[in-house]
C-alpha cells in the first residue's frame, strides 16, 4: 500500500508541474543552427510537407521544446490556447530578424 501511495503522489506532482514560457524568446535566442536543423530533420522524417519549415507548427513546437529543455511531447500536451501561444511566439521570434532587415533596408 505504501508503494501505491507514493505512485499517486508522483502522479499528482507531475500533473501540477507546468512549464513557464516567460523566457521563451531568450531561450530561443540561445539556440544554435543545429537546433534548427535537428527540428527540421525530425519534421521531415515524419513527412512534414511544409515548403518553408518555419511555417510548420510541428517545427515550431519542436524548436520551442528544445529551447525549453523538455521533450517535444510536453509541448504537444499543452492546452490549445497555450500551445498556439507558444508556436506563435516562436514564429514571431524566427521572423523578427527578417522584419528588422526589411525595416533597415527601407529606412
Amino acid at each position: 500500500m505504501e508503494k501505491k501511495e507514493n505512485m499517486e503522489t508522483v502522479e499528482i506532482i507531475e500533473e501540477q508541474k507546468t512549464l513557464d514560457f516567460t523566457e521563451l524568446e531568450n531561450r530561443l535566442d540561445e539556440l544554435d543552427s543545429n537546433a534548427f536543423i535537428n527540428a527540421e530533420r525530425a519534421c521531415r522524417m515524419v513527412g512534414d510537407p511544409t515548403p518553408d519549415i518555419v511555417y510548420s507548427a510541428n517545427f515550431r513546437a519542436r524548436l520551442a521544446a528544445t529551447a525549453m529543455g523538455v521533450p517535444f511531447e510536453e509541448i504537444r500536451k499543452l492546452k490549445l490556447r497555450t500551445y498556439t501561444a507558444v508556436i506563435t511566439r516562436t514564429l514571431n521570434f524566427l521572423l523578427q530578424s527578417l522584419g528588422e532587415e526589411l525595416t533597415r533596408r527601407n529606412s
